[in-house]
């Protein structure tokens, strides 16, 4: 897969929340592990990341979607559910740090980030 690193949380760091296109039509959204409570478990191979609402919406105007796979927190960031990135070459490039993990989300998820690419 891949990777095109369109933006992170402490640029130029690479091991912090980022976000990156990928070949796939999809975006990869790096971000801090968030924990799920046992009344509301999520679908094998799903995990949830937390990043800063800036990394995915730069635009004033934009909204985001009215969908569970983002959801506000209320503090500034936006909680990301997807699929765990399992593809070697991928996760090589994103050297996650303890406590980060990646998952992967359509681009139509996130139209405004990139509203060429759709």
């Amino acid at each position: 897969m891949h990777l095109t690193r369109l933006r992170g949380a402490c640029d130029p760091k690479p091991t912090c929340p980022t976000l990156y296109l990928t070949d796939r039509g999809s975006f990869i959204v790096q971000g801090y592990i968030v924990a799920t409570a046992p009344s509301r478990p999520l679908p094998e191979r799903e995990a949830e990341v937390e990043v800063p609402v800036s990394m995915l919406w730069t635009s004033p105007s934009a909204s985001a979607p009215n969908t569970p796979a983002v959801r506000l927190t209320g503090h500034g960031t936006a909680i990301v559910r997807g699929v765990l990135v399992d593809d070697a070459e991928a996760l090589a490039r994103l050297s996650l740090p303890e406590g980060e993990t990646a998952v992967e989300v359509p681009i139509s998820l996130l139209p405004e980030v990139v509203p060429n690419a759709l």
